[in-house]
Parts: C-alpha cells; sequence; structure tokens
C-alpha cells in the first residue's frame, strides 16, 4: 500500500544525495563534476561528463577526465567554467584537469549553510509526499473504503516512513556537515 510513497520519498532522497555530492568537502571526489551537462555534440542531446569520458582523482585537490571523442575536451572544460563551482578547468593534452582551490573558513561555513538549506528542502518534499498519502487516506475513509481503527494504522505506518526518511536525511546531512568541516 505504501511502495508508491516509498518510491517518492526514495526519489527525494536520492535528489538530495546527488546535490550533496556536488558539494566539495575537503576531499575532492569524482562527484564533484560528474553530472554536470556538456552540450557534447551539437544539435544534440546535452550529456553528463561521467557519460563521455573516465574521472580519476590525481592528489588531494585535482581531478583529471580523460573524454572518449577528444573532440569534447573544449566542450567539458567550458562546462565546468560555466557551472560556477569555484571549479577551474584546464585542457592538457588529451585531458581535462580540474582544480579546486583550497576551502576558507568563510566559504566552508557558507557550505553548510547551503547544505543545511537542502536538507530542509528536502525534509518539506518528503512531508509534502506524507501530505498527498494523508489525504489519500481520508479520503478511502471518508468513502468507506477503511474503517477508523484501520485509517488510525494506515497514518501511523506512515509517519513511521516519513519519520525513517527525515532520519536519512539528517544523518547524510550531518555526515557531509563533519566531512565538511574536517580539515
Amino acid at each position: 500500500m505504501f511502495e508508491l510513497t516509498e518510491k517518492k520519498m526514495d526519489q527525494v532522497f536520492g535528489m538530495l544525495k546527488e546535490d550533496l555530492a556536488m558539494i566539495k568537502t575537503s576531499r575532492i571526489s569524482s562527484s564533484l563534476v560528474e553530472n554536470i551537462l556538456v552540450e557534447a555534440y551539437k544539435d544534440s542531446a546535452s550529456l553528463k561528463i561521467k557519460e563521455l569520458g573516465s574521472i580519476v582523482v590525481e592528489g588531494a585537490s585535482t581531478l583529471s577526465i580523460q573524454p572518449w571523442d577528444p573532440k569534447v575536451l573544449r566542450n567539458i572544460a567550458a562546462a565546468i567554467e560555466e557551472n560556477k563551482t569555484g571549479l577551474s578547468a584546464v585542457i592538457s593534452g588529451q585531458k581535462v584537469r580540474v582544480k579546486t582551490p583550497p576551502l576558507s573558513q568563510d566559504r566552508r561555513e557558507d557550505q553548510v549553510k547551503l547544505i543545511k538549506n537542502k536538507l530542509e528542502s528536502t525534509r518539506v518534499m518528503i512531508r509534502q509526499v506524507r501530505s498527498e498519502k494523508r489525504s489519500e487516506i481520508l479520503e478511502q475513509k471518508e468513502g468507506g473504503k477503511l474503517g477508523e481503527d484501520e485509517a488510525f494504522r494506515e497514518e501511523e505506518t506512515l509517519q513511521q516512513l516519513t519519520d525513517q526518511y527525515i532520519d536519512k536525511v539528517d544523518k547524510l546531512g550531518e555526515e557531509k556537515i563533519v566531512s565538511l568541516r574536517s580539515f
């Protein structure tokens, strides 16, 4: 009965995971660039960097992107620069090297605020999914398809599912904040 609701909550949680992966912490990760969209070829759909080549971590602050088609080197570099993530891309031979500047304390705190905003937005979306399902339960109760006790149990189960996802959101956010604040 709650499969669709759980699927929607899982999608919302997945979006948060993708968003948080794009936020730089003290350690560099390929997730900073892998979902950046690149207009690789004229008159075709944009592709993610991870679909255009391999991404390798080189040291503490450098990523190397080796596209499978060298013709898209400039497009990848341009997309990274335009993305406004604070990353700088340089074409070096057949690769794009991406450097990340060190995070200042002010920048770290800005990132923490951004993370907290994303967490709150995700909680709101999860509660919206709960609200939709709750309305459905109340309609079934009023329509006589569910009895009073059964509707109460359904609402309790829905609240437990919601709490479970809110806890997952909070835990993921806390891990990201701790990682960001560690030097």
